[in-house]
């Protein structure tokens, strides 16, 4: 009897030390049980700790840095705010390279639409312009390697180069056109980017395309303005179409040069201060139509909401995409930054445009053989929306 019950309790045990050996590790599992009886960690505690077993315990080589990009960019997304994310040294660089308006790449303007990394726009005289990309291509690899809405900024910083080795410029990326794939390799170049775009047309109409509001888009705007005065024009357009916004300090500025005097804007945060921003006496002394689009968005809808609510300028295009919240960058010291999502803003009349968007006071919608078009190929011929304009002003 007391040898079936020795047998018993001896498998009893060496189940028991065979499921602790195999299933986790000796040294973690007391761990855990002393702060199960000593009470809860903080988020910062824990990770404190398990940096401090894996540099103890773990028997393979390890990459500390990508380990804490990875879990700082982990815990962002976890917010689930499209807007909200980490950003390492490398990404944060490159994103202030492209808001000052010079950089290293191929020259493309890029934008998630169904996972894909679509092309909204390529510039004139750039690498990618001359290599054949078109607006409305898929960028779907780069290197060879699979490119998506899942390593979007990896993907950007690669085709800009960033970690390449000096002197190596060459890149391939391979495009999705419809259902045909295609490798294009480029040479890499400095990008100097133009934001503003202007023209005199029908014949005395002018015509400015704000393509983003960056540093140098304010100061561009109003010498390209004052030009197109010196040639007696009659009327203004402003064509925000394809504009997915910039910096809120730009389209305040312009705003005001636009507009007579009055609230621009008015942004709200979490703890309800409200921080009015307005527009001076001076205003445009011309009748105005604004174009938008579906990729008209934040500053653009800033702007396009100002404009209507005011009853500056008229309206016409396709509604817009309807992004009413507003971003603050908190740097680290090491070179990285946190982008998170802390307002919301509000059109002079009270409305947050956040997920509804701008309705044009006149709705025009471009053929579907035409969205794939860049702004600046279409002809006064084809672009009902800019004839629409033309025809309101006269």
């Amino acid at each position: 009897m007391n040898n079936k019950k020795s047998i018993v309790i001896t498998a009893i045990v060496t189940v028991f030390l065979t499921s602790a050996f195999y299933m986790t590790p000796v040294g973690e599992n007391i761990y855990l049980i002393i702060k199960t009886l000593s009470g809860d960690m903080s988020f910062s505690a824990k990770m404190d700790r398990m940096s401090q077993l894996v540099d103890k315990y773990y028997i393979n080589e390890y990459d500390s840095k990508k380990m804490e990009d990875a879990a700082l960019s982990a815990y962002a997304a976890e917010i689930n705010d499209p807007y909200t994310m980490y950003i390492n040294k490398d990404n944060y660089t490159a994103m202030l390279e492209s808001m000052g308006g010079d950089y290293v790449g191929i020259g493309v303007e890029v934008y998630i639409n169904d996972d894909f990394i679509t092309i909204m726009s390529v510039f004139e005289n750039s690498p990618a312009k001359k290599a054949g990309i078109l607006k409305g291509d898929k960028i779907i690899a780069v290197e060879g390697e699979k490119a998506d809405s899942s390593n979007y900024q990896e993907s950007i910083n690669k085709i800009k180069g960033i970690d390449a080795p000096e002197g190596d410029n060459d890149i391939i990326i391979t495009i999705l056109r419809g259902e045909e794939t295609i490798d294009f390799t480029l040479i890499r170049e400095a990008v100097s980017v133009d934001t503003v775009f202007s023209k005199v047309i029908a014949p005395s109409i002018g015509y400015i395309r704000l393509t983003d509001f960056g540093e140098k888009t304010y100061a561009d705007f109003a010498v390209q303005y004052t030009q197109l005065k010196n040639q007696n024009i009659t009327g203004l357009i402003i064509d925000l179409r394809n504009n997915p916004g910039g910096m809120l300090t730009t389209v305040v500025n312009i705003a005001d040069a636009i507009l007579p005097s009055g609230n621009i804007l008015t942004i709200k945060d979490k703890q309800g201060n409200e921080t009015p921003y307005d527009s001076g006496e001076s205003s445009i002394d011309l009748p105005l139509c604004v174009l938008i689009n579906e990729n008209s968005a934040s500053a653009s809808e800033v702007l396009a909401g100002a404009v209507r609510d005011l009853k500056k300028g008229t309206l016409i295009g396709t509604k817009s995409y309807g992004k009413g919240v507003v971003q603050s960058l908190m740097e680290f010291g090491d070179g990285s930054a946190f982008k998170l999502t802390t307002a919301k803003y509000y059109t002079p009349s009270g409305e947050c445009i956040d997920g509804h968007g701008i309705t044009p006071d006149i709705e025009v919608t471009l053929p579907e053989e035409l969205l794939n078009k860049s702004i600046d190929e279409l002809t006064l011929e084809e672009d009902e929306q800019l004839r629409t304009a033309v025809q309101v002003l006269n």
